[in-house]
């Protein structure tokens, strides 16, 4: 766990960012991100090192993709998931060890910690997606997932601290794992597992959940990852942290690590936001 402050840069030339929201496709509340020159990840860390990088006029949706949302692409696709395939996702409950995840039989998105458990709410972040899943609803609905630098510089609206609001964090503000380990969750954010997205104060650009609730699935692993090139196929890159994560255990629940995951891997505490393009903006589904 690193606790060294960030020495993120982030560049002024924002150029007037319009913070514009717009209905986009299957109910996705998007937010405009105007085309820039700046800076993304920290001076000295090998997984996310500082750049420079130019990105293009999009649009980001303002909470991570929905229960209810998924529906509907699985209503009008007949599409199955991959933990459905498998017939498994994998599931960490209260009272485990850290870091200790179990194989629970019929773990998917309706039902993310198992069909003896309560199913998933409308509102709440869709979970036991795989990366694979979600770049099949991106496709269905037009766009792609977010690239890492895509994802940052949205998350970051502007900041140049660790989280949204600046360099400590703050339980009040996002969704982790509260408490010294995984036996007891002290629920000072409200929450044991996931919250339904907006439960927490946005970002300055209007994102909510940024931090913590469920790992953002993004495109783009950066080189400086230690994955063998036989396997870079087979992985995900995942950021912003989840329910899961705590201090002691998952320190991801940041602006500035980035993880990655296994591709076809479905747990309870992986999700994805989408991003969009100015045609697909126009053409709501």
């Amino acid at each position: 766990m690193r606790h060294a402050a960030a020495i993120f840069c982030l560049t002024a030339c924002f150029h007037a960012h319009a913070n514009e929201l717009r209905d986009g496709p299957n109910g996705h509340k998007l937010i405009l991100i105007n085309a820039l020159d700046t800076q993304v990840g920290e001076k000295g860390f090998a997984k996310n090192p500082l750049r420079n990088i130019h990105l293009a006029i999009y649009w980001i949706a303002d909470t991570e993709t929905t229960v209810e949302q998924f529906a509907a692409f699985v209503k009008a696709t007949n599409y199955v998931t991959d933990a459905e395939r498998l017939k498994f996702g994998r599931v960490a409950k209260e009272g485990m060890a850290d870091w200790a995840w179990i194989s629970v039989e019929g773990a998917c998105w309706r039902f993310p910690h198992g069909p003896a458990q309560p199913a998933a709410e409308n509102n709440h972040p869709v979970t036991q997606i795989s990366g694979a899943d979600a770049r099949a609803y991106a496709a269905w609905i037009g766009r792609c997932l977010p690239s890492i630098d895509e994802w940052e510089v949205a998350a970051s609206a502007g900041s140049t601290t660790r989280y949204p609001w600046g360099d400590k964090f703050d339980a009040k503000k996002a969704n982790i794992w509260n408490g010294e380990s995984h036996r007891k969750n002290t629920r000072e954010d409200g929450f044991l597992f996931t919250s339904p997205v907006r439960s927490f104060p946005p970002n300055k650009w209007g994102l909510y959940d940024v931090i913590g609730n469920v790992f953002e699935y993004c495109e783009g692993i950066p080189n400086e990852l230690t994955i063998k090139k036989t396997t870079r196929d087979q992985v995900i890159a995942g950021r912003g942290g989840s329910w899961w994560c705590s201090s002691t255990t998952c320190s991801y629940y940041n602006l500035r690590d980035v993880g990655t995951m296994s591709v076809h891997g479905s747990i309870a505490n992986q999700g994805f936001r989408m991003v969009f393009d100015e045609k697909a903006v126009l053409q709501k589904k």
